[in-house]
């Protein structure tokens, strides 16, 4: 099974979401963080790892490296419900494929 980067804007300042197994516990440690400028503390201590990115919305080339870093960390698997209610047609209940998620970020750069 991979991991999933569970998507969760409605909670600054704890980032864009966090990158959890589901075969672990649900807890802080067994989660990275993924925070950017604007949205999350670039040294939260609070978890088991983080990526603090540039703002991801005003440069493109930093979902690049987001993309990069989620493969790195053996995510297929995006869990975002708002994008999954503005995207049914690709996606099952807010779970999307990392490409398919990744594409649809793009396009709000």
């Amino acid at each position: 099974m991979s991991n999933v980067f569970s998507i969760d804007y409605r909670s600054p300042p704890s980032g864009l979401g966090q990158i959890f197994d589901p075969t672990r516990p649900d807890t802080p440690e067994n989660m990275i963080l993924v925070s950017y400028d604007g949205n999350g503390n670039p040294n939260n201590p609070h978890y088991g790892g983080q990526i603090h990115l540039k703002n991801i919305y005003d440069n493109p080339e930093q979902i690049d490296l987001l993309r990069q870093f989620l493969i790195d960390n053996q995510v297929c698997v995006i869990q975002d419900l708002e994008e999954g209610f503005n995207h049914p047609d690709i996606s099952m209940n807010g779970i999307f494929d990392l490409e398919d998620w990744i594409k649809i970020i793009k396009s709000y750069c």
